[in-house]
């Protein structure tokens, strides 16, 4: 069988690009040898958001019951299993929607067989074009081994049967930080180990404050600066062994750590490998002229929208010769906990007090937020010395969904002053941008 392009993995970015360029009428084949959606849509990020929306259902059926609008019992002990069914959808999803534009999928290993050639499944595939999305996997640490029984990465972590009693998470990163904030709501005893002296890291105070407070509110331990020495099974539990203690817990969950799955035959093929990534020129091309690497195995950044992005970019420079922006300067992201924090470009902690200046409006003074009863929350736009936005930042639920085109605001260099002849529709949680950019003109007190 011979094909314009193959594509190994079909997370994020395989699947953008295996799409986008199949709707140009090329023909395209898919070989992936896990799920379906990888890391992104199926075994972590986009399953951990779907927990942590059902969870907002319940927080809100919760606070209807205690205003005495709602009546009946919630069975939070059924949430975990009734989402964990769900996401065999998004495999079906997927599948759908390549098939429907004639990509062929093949499930396997496979391996290169020349740079024109690929084995899977006793086929041999013939191709122009070779773009490697294969992304990265969950890794053990020293003598520490993922059994995805008792010590779980996140692929076991969205996949148990039945949620254990307690968990202790390795890592008080992003990953752990959003895995604290589903465990803990169903009611697991969590705790959280790190090395470092500070959760999440990197993030102003004010912002994952929020964030923390519920993890605390929720019975979360924090066991910071201290390091894992050893773990072992002893029974029915992992025995941790810290540097100045031992803890029990019935599952472990290893975050934050990450090893590139490079397809076999590849590096026979004298691909160059650095810093465990395959490096890419300007047009994600590696050194070997046909074949192109895109997502988490390029080692750029690691974020689904990275991947999303660079996908979509390929397509347009095999169909157009459009040079790749790679514009990453102002970096749309977002932290999904139940209090999300959300936003692009520079936060506080990154700028000298002489670099900038920062004002706040908190959502339940913005006449959607009063609409909705929200009590906790706010947006800040930090601004230069030019009146340029530099940075936009949310905390609060669903921040994420209030970024939108903020990044592309910051890359243009698009001024405060500006904000107020941009129409925002009233009452919308939006108008906290118009609300906080007249702070700056001393149009609210």
């Amino acid at each position: 069988m011979k094909y314009d392009v193959i594509v190994l993995g079909c997370g994020p970015a395989g699947y953008y690009f295996a799409r986008s360029y199949a709707k140009h009428g090329k023909k395209v084949a898919v070989i992936e040898n896990s799920k379906l959606g990888g890391v992104g849509f199926r075994t972590g990020c986009l399953p951990v958001k779907k927990y942590l929306d059902t969870i907002r259902h319940v927080n809100i059926s919760r606070k209807l019951t205690k205003n005495k609008i709602l009546r009946g019992e919630i069975y939070l002990e059924n949430l975990y299993g009734s989402v964990r069914d769900d996401l065999y959808k998004i495999e079906s999803m997927i599948e759908k929607e390549l098939k429907d534009l004639n990509v062929d999928i093949y499930f396997g290993d496979g391996n290169f067989l020349s740079k024109n050639k690929f084995k899977i499944n006793n086929r041999v595939l013939e191709f122009d074009k070779c773009v490697v999305a294969t992304g990265t996997s969950p890794s053990g640490f020293g003598d520490v081994v993922i059994d995805e029984d008792r010590i779980l990465s996140n692929i076991g972590a969205i996949d148990m049967e039945e949620l254990p009693e307690d968990i202790c998470i390795i890592g008080a990163n992003v990953e752990g930080i959003e895995f604290a904030s589903l465990f803990s709501s169903l009611g697991v005893k969590v705790r959280v180990v790190d090395m470092d002296s500070e959760i999440l890291r990197g993030n102003d105070e004010d912002l994952k404050s929020l964030s923390v407070n519920y993890l605390k509110e929720n019975n979360v331990e924090f066991i910071l600066e201290r390091e894992v020495k050893e773990i072992k099974l002893v029974k029915n539990k992992a025995k941790i062994s810290l540097s100045d203690r031992e803890i029990y817990s019935s599952k472990v969950l290893v975050t934050g750590i990450r090893k590139p799955n490079i397809p076999k035959g590849l590096k026979e093929l004298g691909i160059e490998i650095e810093d465990s990534h395959v490096p890419i020129d300007n047009c994600f091309k590696t050194n070997i002229d046909n074949i192109y690497a895109i997502g988490d195995i390029n080692g750029m950044l690691g974020m689904a929208h990275i991947g999303i992005n660079q996908g979509i970019e390929l397509v347009d420079y095999f169909i157009n010769s459009k040079i790749p922006k790679r514009n990453y300067k102002a970096l749309p992201r977002s932290i999904y906990t139940i209090y999300e924090i959300a936003g692009a470009g520079y936060q506080e902690n990154e700028l000298g007090k002489d670099e900038y200046r920062v004002e706040k409006v908190y959502f339940k003074e913005v006449f959607r937020g009063f609409s909705k009863g929200i009590d906790e929350g706010f947006l800040k736009i930090l601004v230069d010395f030019d009146n340029k936005i530099i940075g936009l930042w949310i905390s609060s639920e669903n921040a994420s969904d209030l970024i939108g085109d903020i990044g592309i605001w910051i890359d243009e260099g698009l001024k405060i002053d500006e904000i107020k002849s941009r129409l925002f529709i009233n009452p919308t949680l939006g108008e906290a941008i118009l609300d906080t950019a007249l702070k700056f003109q001393g149009g609210i007190e």
